[in-house]
């Protein structure tokens, strides 16, 4: 039987299980991570704009790089990705998310008193050590639904795990908000990150474990269960990374492309939109924080609806599982480029209608959930966290250059004609998106995903073609 095939014959474990926790472990992980990362895109305006506290011995800074300053994170974001997802695998997610997520803490503790001594260079240097420290968040979820997600319950734990970013940026934009308007003023919202960092730490190190092997309380039903679903072995043999097979794979560029294209319009929504609400729109510092958040918690939402209309459709094979991904790829891509099309043209005076199409954006958005986010684990449940890590290193070229294209192409952020290039710019990457995805996306498991020990791989690489049979 395929990897990717569901066995119905199987006794599932318990509804609500030990999987279901080290899952939503990592849905707390990603909000606080995404907490501490976005924040900043709206304490930005509170740290350069004097008028959005009423406590005058807040600092304020006149920076001019403040773009600059929002792509910094993606500058230690980008290296460490591949290499921390096969330092996961030899090591254990474990242990590298404590030591990943200590280092966050503190210097989202520091921040504050970094930049007020440092200045933006100093708060560019915390920004690339936190993006540096974060680089295995993304590779954690994979490597951990490689481990303990069953094939029918993919899309559904995906959603939970993944969705966890989307509620830290919900939760955080009108918290940060309301934290730079109060007297306590933007330092607040770095501590207020810290502290959760710290919350989160406490009960990853008590209830986390790599694997069901390594859980102490896992019943013997739900680890049969899960090692059943997904061929585990308790002491499953090494199995080397065939590097040449994985980057010469034509499934995997298509998911590597395709996910580009939603990155780079992704991140209009989670950089630069909160100055485009505050400079088009005209709303202050409070209102900015609840309506940045407004696309977000519509994306959240959604996900978990399409991440379990996906599971349906494939478990009562109304669509094939390539089927399925390619129709939740079209709507999570040609649904918002539409959306910035048509925010382009807008009048800056439709304040309304405006957000109704921010909201639109990211609801289309939230179907990543049933396509993209799960291709990794169907073309390869082995080296999943590898190929999400690698993709997402690709990815991070659009976090640091989206930001600085905008601070070329958008010099006057009251300007909507600008914003209007940006945008489009965007809508055209989405449908780039989709392209990709169609032609070259494959459901199926890859035939270099079978390795089992060093010398197999060795040899794989060493006497098959490179190229991969999108249709094995």
């Amino acid at each position: 039987m395929m990897k990717n095939e569901f066995n119905e014959d199987i006794e599932r474990g318990p509804k609500c299980g030990v999987r279901h926790v080290q899952v939503s472990l990592i849905f707390l992980l990603n909000f606080v991570a995404y907490s501490m990362r976005d924040s900043v895109s709206i304490a930005i305006v509170a740290m350069t704009d004097n008028s959005t506290t009423t406590n005058p011995s807040v600092p304020t800074y006149n920076w001019t790089n403040k773009n600059v300053v929002l792509s910094s994170f993606f500058w230690g974001y980008i290296i460490p990705q591949v290499f921390m997802a096969v330092v996961m695998k030899r090591y254990g997610t474990k242990r590298i998310l404590i030591i990943s997520m200590t280092i966050n803490c503190i210097i989202c503790i520091l921040t504050p008193v970094t930049a007020d001594t440092f200045g933006s260079y100093g708060m560019m240097a915390c920004r690339a050590l936190q993006g540096f420290a974060q680089a295995g968040v993304l590779p954690a979820l994979y490597s951990v639904l490689s481990q303990w997600a069953p094939p029918a319950e993919r899309s559904f734990l995906g959603a939970l795990g993944g969705s966890g970013s989307l509620l830290g940026v919900i939760v955080t934009m009108p918290v940060t908000g309301f934290l730079c308007s109060s007297s306590w003023g933007w330092p607040s919202s770095f501590y207020f990150n810290g502290a959760l960092g710290v919350m989160w730490l406490a009960l990853w190190i008590v209830l986390a474990a790599d694997t069901p092997f390594d859980h102490k309380f896992i019943s013997q039903v739900e680890k049969k269960y899960i090692a059943s679903s997904l061929d585990h072995e308790e002491n499953a043999k090494y199995r080397a990374t065939p590097w040449t097979k994985i980057l010469t794979s034509l499934p995997f560029l298509g998911i590597t492309l395709a996910q580009f294209g939603c990155s780079w319009g992704d991140n209009i929504s989670f950089i630069e939109m909160p100055s485009y609400i505050n400079k088009i729109l005209k709303y202050n510092i409070d209102a900015n924080g609840v309506v940045s958040s407004l696309p977000f918690l519509a994306n959240f939402i959604l996900g978990f609806i399409f991440g379990y209309v996906a599971d349906t459709v494939i478990r009562k094979r109304i669509m094939s599982l390539e089927t399925c991904r390619k129709v939740f790829v079209t709507i999570s891509t040609v649904g918002p480029a539409i959306c910035l099309v048509s925010l382009s043209f807008l009048p800056e005076n439709a304040t309304i209608l405006s957000c109704v199409l921010m909201v639109l954006h990211q609801s289309f958005s939230a179907a990543y959930q049933g396509g993209i986010s799960m291709s990794y684990l169907d073309i390869s449940p082995n080296f999943c966290a590898i190929l999400m890590s690698i993709t997402n290193a690709v990815c991070t070229i659009c976090d640091i250059v989206v930001p600085l294209l905008v601070q070329v192409i958008v010099t006057d952020e009251s300007n909507k004609s600008q914003w209007t290039i940006i945008f489009l710019i965007a809508a055209a990457m989405y449908i780039f998106a989709t392209v990709a995805f169609v032609f070259l996306g494959s459901g199926k498991v890859q035939s270099w995903d079978d390795i089992t020990d060093k010398k197999a791989a060795v040899d794989s690489d060493d006497t098959e073609n490179c190229n991969t049979d999108i249709n094995k």
